[in-house]
């Protein structure tokens, strides 16, 4: 039905207002009809039944607080679809009741993006596997989703106790494949006892870029979202550049709260993650996840880390995790990891949780983790506040790490052959506040304070050219254990029985009641009152 002005309401013949029967080929013929850059109304209180897919082919605004309800004809397939560049879906109300949808052949989606330059804005979708998707037939642009309300997203995964490799392809809330992209305000949530995918889900495609692409697999922006229940990934970005992920808050995830996968030149801050996940989450496991609040995957570039809260109220193997691609066995020099990530000003807070690790860094290049306060709960073996495995050319500086007490675990950990440098770190409560092992491009740790932990540093196999000084070391058994040649100690005590070894000439070193003197290579002591 069309009113004065062009706009056209859908009503009329063929158009059930109550939802009693099918409305599909009445209301397609009204949408099909109206004129390029018009405007269609579902109107308020109105329940539209359809069993069809809807589309628009030209350009239209389509508005109203009516409801549209699909009952059949999408289990593979769309229940709308938007064509035109320019068009807007605005306050519609798009329901799934029977959660229609399938686990193989194409998705089940609600609304269904294959151009660019489409606004979906302050819409309601309800019980469909995928909520908004724009689409991986071409690299699309401009399509900004906000303020949404995304509910009961239906999973396709096999839920917990299931090896199946199902639910990798389908179960998102929010979907960009392409570029330039906006998803702000949005409340996005799984359907409770499903296994659905990702929450707000940003991946680039290089086989479909349009040719040459201006801005291929780049420059999203998510921010402000709110992400619950059990999505295997809350939000993820892959194989995207030039992204942000900043004031969002994600609970209920199984696998990770915040990806970066792949990506490139990408910011991650100020976001609240609220980790609930019950030991007995396991979906998905035949993928084999190390799950955990945020996880930089893979051969991520130039990724910042900062101000993010995470709160573990559930069970997580490591807080924020670096986590490297699968290498040969045996190889324990090739660094395949991340490089340039920047681990800053973030809060790891314990509420009745389980997280043996703070941050983990595995095979990682020029890392960086600067001024965060981490908790965690009694680890063992080489778990820890940071734990670094086989990266290189690391920075720790100025964090403060609380372990669990002295029975377990490291405050700081790395082993590699990769430089290390330790600094101005306050760590507590852990069974050595520092192990640095087999670094043999050398270490420098300088100016930090262990306190209530049974040893202080262990340097076992650190045989490059190593600084170890002004340390606060307040511990109830040895300070400072396998110590080097090659090491400076400047400023720092030699607790053992043994003649020191290594060091430079002029070094101080004070224990045993000696007074130890390198001189030009020799250590001599003097006995001390």
């Amino acid at each position: 039905m069309a009113i004065d002005d062009g706009t056209i309401v859908l009503a009329g013949p063929g158009i059930d207002p109550t939802g009693a029967t099918v409305s599909t080929a009445a209301v397609q013929a009204l949408l099909a009809a109206a004129p390029d850059g018009g405007t269609v109304i579902v109107p308020g209180g109105a329940v539209l039944q359809l069993d069809a897919t809807l589309q628009l082919d030209q350009r239209l605004a389509l508005r109203g607080s009516g409801e549209l309800r699909w009952t059949a004809g999408i289990a593979n397939a769309p229940a709308l679809r938007v064509m035109a560049p320019g068009s807007t879906v605005r306050e519609v109300r798009l329901t799934n009741p029977d959660h229609l949808g399938s686990a193989t052949g194409a998705r089940n989606v609600a609304i269904d993006i294959r151009t660019s330059d489409v606004t979906v804005d302050g819409v309601r979708i309800v019980g469909f596997q995928n909520g908004v998707v724009n689409e991986p037939t071409g690299e699309f642009e401009g399509v900004i989703v906000t303020n949404c309300h995304i509910v009961d997203i239906v999973g396709a995964g096999g839920g917990r106790g299931s090896a199946s490799r199902a639910g990798e392809d389908r179960g998102d809330g929010i979907t960009i494949w392409g570029a330039r992209a906006l998803v702000s305000g949005n409340v996005v949530n799984a359907l409770a006892g499903t296994d659905a995918r990702i929450g707000i889900h940003a991946e680039g495609l290089s086989d479909y870029e349009v040719d040459p692409g201006q801005y291929p697999d780049a420059m999203f922006s998510i921010n402000d979202n709110v992400v619950s229940g059990p999505f295997r990934r809350g939000i993820a970005l892959e194989a995207v550049s030039h992204a942000t992920v900043s004031g969002n808050t994600v609970t209920g995830s199984t696998w990770w709260g915040i990806a970066a996968i792949d990506t490139r030149s990408t910011g991650i801050s100020n976001n609240t993650v609220r980790w609930t996940r019950a030991a007995e989450d396991d979906q998905g496991s035949a993928w084999g996840p190390s799950r955990g609040p945020i996880m930089v995957y893979r051969s991520a570039e130039a990724t910042v880390l900062d101000g993010n809260v995470i709160e573990i109220r559930g069970v997580a193997s490591a807080a924020i995790r670096l986590q490297d691609a699968a290498m040969p066995s045996g190889d324990t020099t090739t660094s395949v990891g991340s490089t340039d990530t920047v681990i800053t000003d973030n809060v790891i807070r314990l509420a009745g949780g389980t997280c043996p690790n703070g941050v983990v860094l595995q095979r990682a290049v020029r890392p960086l983790v600067i001024g965060n306060r981490f908790s965690v709960t009694t680890p063992s073996g080489a778990a820890g506040g940071i734990v670094s495995y086989l990266s290189a050319d690391l920075v720790i500086a100025d964090n403060s790490l609380l372990g669990a007490g002295e029975a377990s675990g490291y405050g700081i950990q790395h082993q590699g052959a990769g430089t290390v440098q330790v600094t101005g770190n306050r760590i507590e409560g852990f069974r050595i506040g520092m192990g640095i092992t087999n670094a043999s491009a050398g270490v420098t740790i300088v100016g930090n304070t262990v306190l209530a932990c049974a040893t202080g540093i262990d340097t076992y196999g650190s045989s490059g050219r190593s600084v170890v000084a002004a340390n606060r070391l307040s511990v109830s058994g040895t300070p400072h254990i396998n110590a080097q040649p090659a090491t400076s100690y400047l400023t720092t005590r030699h607790m053992g029985t043994a003649r020191p070894a290594g060091g430079g000439s002029g070094d101080l070193l004070v224990g045993d009641k000696l007074l130890w003197v390198n001189d030009r290579g020799t250590w001599r002591s003097l006995p001390l009152p």
